[in-house]
């Protein structure tokens, strides 16, 4: 058996960007076989294919979450820590690579929740959760992409969303996963 190799930083520059090879799955989070370069316009996709993204929330203990906004060349908007699911990762390796390469975090995957996936829209979004306490003097951002951190309240979250200043994606599985804690916690309650 071969080991699939992660492709998402590889085979040099095109035109002064890096290429970045994404697998295409299907509407149950499956992966098809194929690929595609990211970006790529032509690309041909079939009734139901997808590629994926993966973000990740992280609280602290004081119930607050670690909200980046954005650079400006991203598009300056709010989010959480995530991105594109490379060809031969998975959504779960994918988050963790992406908190080390934003913040310059490190997180381990028994830390990690997952909640599935949502499916709207064109990529797949994997969503995940953890719940670890971050020091803000540790984190390191990655300029290209991040401008700062800072922790936030739900309620300021839920005021960014309203008003537009969170990326799109993020505010809608923010609110996915406030609800899917909620349901976990009344569930933990009847159970005791």
């Amino acid at each position: 058996m071969t080991k699939k190799v992660s492709i998402c930083y590889n085979t040099g520059a095109k035109g002064g960007y890096v290429v970045e090879y994404l697998d295409i799955y299907d509407d149950n989070g499956k992966p098809t076989g194929r690929t595609i370069v990211r970006g790529d316009k032509s690309a041909k996709f079939e009734k139901n294919e997808h590629i994926a993204v993966a973000v990740i929330f992280l609280e602290n203990d004081n119930n607050e979450f670690l909200i980046q906004k954005a650079s400006e060349e991203k598009g300056g908007y709010f989010s959480s820590t995530g991105g594109h699911v490379c060809s031969g990762e998975t959504p779960l390796s994918t988050i963790k690579r992406e908190v080390e390469e934003e913040i310059w975090i490190s997180v381990d995957n028994d830390q990690i929740e997952e909640y599935g996936f949502l499916n709207y829209d064109m990529p797949l979004r994997y969503l995940y959760y953890l719940k670890k306490n971050i020091d803000l003097n540790d984190v390191k951002v990655q300029k290209e992409e991040v401008e700062y951190v800072k922790y936030m309240s739900v309620p300021e979250i839920m005021e960014l969303i309203d008003t537009d200043q969170v990326l799109e994606s993020h505010g809608i599985m923010f609110k996915e996963l406030l609800r899917k804690r909620k349901e976990e916690n009344k569930e933990k309650e009847l159970s005791i």
